[in-house]
């Protein structure tokens, strides 16, 4: 589904490095207005998430 409010879009993202799954079919819209954090530990792919964006 598309959503015309979404200024940032992402369907079915998968990052993998050899065996390891960082993210797998991750979905995600930003609508204009809207603040988004991303947060977690050390190593667990949030660089890696926003370089594919």
């Amino acid at each position: 589904m598309v959503n015309d409010d979404a200024v940032i879009q992402v369907r079915a993202l998968c990052n993998r490095f050899g065996s390891n799954v960082v993210h797998e079919n991750l979905d995600l819209d930003v609508r204009r207005g809207e603040i988004l954090g991303v947060v977690g530990g050390s190593g667990t792919g949030k660089s890696v998430l926003l370089r594919s964006i």
